[in-house]
């Protein structure tokens, strides 16, 4: 019985589109993810709802990303169980090296060991990529803090080497900030200061079959840095409509010079750059994984065609093409109060609130060819009830939306009538 194993299967809620593109071929679907409390009520709804874009997952193992052996003897089972394991694709940060190294173990197109094994440390990212990179310095071992006060090039960025989703990352502004941060961190956790570099923020989602690029797109980023301290992603753009034709050929030269040196061979790769003002393209950090929060789904309204089915053609070696944009789709991440979240409300607009915890599903979207501007959802991802606090990373943001339009300026008018009308009801904490 033919099959593909999907790593991180619940993460790909986020991408409702994979699961049923590969039942419609007649694949089974294996998925392995960790038993965490928010994965297993994504669990308890896949079981629940018949329309639910994971309903279609036929068997589910827990083992956490970082027991690779496990996770190969359950491939190794489910193969000696009869089904036939055509293509491995992994979803979540943590099970990138996991999915290369089964994929390599079955012979299956994956990005490479030496990708996966790079993408998923900052400091590897930093060496590997030192060309590209701004300079940095490992902070690790017992001369931590003595490595710390000899670094003098502020302001500067300190970040985990191994965490995920803006977690832990900060700017530093003098020695004595950086040494008073570093006590936030447990003395055994490798960190990296790095130069910080200003410019304009983007990722490329990049689809690489063979080695060969067959479709890479600049997406547009926004962070909450300036006035603060965090680097946490606040909305994202697909394409970028902020760069011009020059600036967009540059980044993409970058970009596949990177995937390149990383000897990239098949799959996803999400990387993210900062442009200085002067021209220069830095390397930030890269993924040999599909981009999280909703980037997918922002290109599945501007192309009209869900990458996850893209990913899943690659992953079972098949030719794959994308088609390029067409329209403008963009995600807002809004600000919150702290405190106890009482409602969200959305007057005046085409759509309501979706409550993440009601049914733990993303609606569905709605791709046009024509048309004008059309909000596409808003989100409430934080239940009633919860604990709002300040955005230091991404899992503290609580309500986003998603909208897409012909045209950027048509984009950007829609967006200021949705924060306008969305309206997060806090008690104050």
């Amino acid at each position: 019985m033919d099959a593909v194993l999907v790593l991180g299967a619940l993460f790909s809620a986020r991408y409702p589109d994979l699961v049923p593109a590969a039942c419609a071929r007649g694949l089974t679907v294996l998925g392995i993810d960790v038993s965490t409390p928010g994965k297993r009520r994504f669990d308890d709804a896949r079981r629940t709802w018949p329309d639910h874009p994971l309903a279609g997952i036929a068997e589910l193992s827990w083992i956490a990303g970082d027991r690779h052996e496990e996770i190969l003897e359950q491939a190794i089972r489910w193969r000696d169980a009869g089904h036939r394991i055509r293509g491995v694709l992994a979803f979540g940060e943590d099970y990138v090296e996991a999915g290369a190294l089964v994929a390599d173990f079955l012979d299956l197109p994956s990005p490479g060991l030496r990708a996966a094994r790079v993408c998923r440390n900052k400091l590897l990212q930093r060496r590997y990529l030192d060309a590209w990179s701004p300079a940095s310095w490992l902070l690790a071992g017992d001369d931590r803090r003595e490595r710390a006060a000899a670094w003098s090039d502020f302001p500067a960025v300190l970040k985990p080497t191994g965490r995920e989703a803006s977690s832990g990352v900060q700017r530093v502004d003098g020695t004595a900030e950086l040494l008073t941060a570093l006590e936030g961190y447990d003395p055994a956790e490798p960190l990296l200061v790095e130069q910080l570099v200003d410019g304009h923020e983007v990722s490329v989602e990049t689809l690489v079959q063979h080695g060969r690029v067959v479709f890479a797109s600049v997406t547009g980023k926004r962070t909450n840095e300036t006035g603060g301290t965090y680097f946490v992603e606040m909305g994202h753009t697909a394409p970028d409509p902020a760069l011009d034709d020059g600036t967009r050929s540059a980044v993409l030269a970058r970009n596949a010079t990177v995937l390149r040196r990383l000897a990239f061979r098949d799959g996803i790769a999400h990387a993210e750059y900062r442009v200085t003002p002067d021209g220069r393209v830095c390397l930030m950090e890269i993924a040999a994984r599909a981009a999280g929060d909703s980037i997918l789904t922002l290109y599945h309204l501007a192309t009209g065609a869900p990458m996850e089915e893209a990913a899943l053609t690659i992953a079972l070696g098949e030719p794959t093409v994308y088609p390029q944009p067409r329209r403008y789709a963009r995600q807002v991440y809004l600000d919150h109060a702290p405190g106890v979240l009482l409602d969200v409300t959305a007057k005046g607009l085409d759509t309501g609130v979706t409550w993440l915890a009601d049914r733990w599903m993303w609606p569905p979207v709605k791709p046009q060819d024509t048309g004008p501007a059309t909000v596409q959802m808003v989100v409430a991802g934080r239940p009633r009830g919860d604990e709002l606090v300040e955005v230091r990373q991404s899992a503290d943001r609580s309500v986003m939306y998603v909208i897409e339009a012909p045209t950027p300026a048509e984009l950007d008018a829609l967006e200021r009538r949705c924060t306008a009308a969305v309206t997060i009801d806090v008690r104050g904490g």
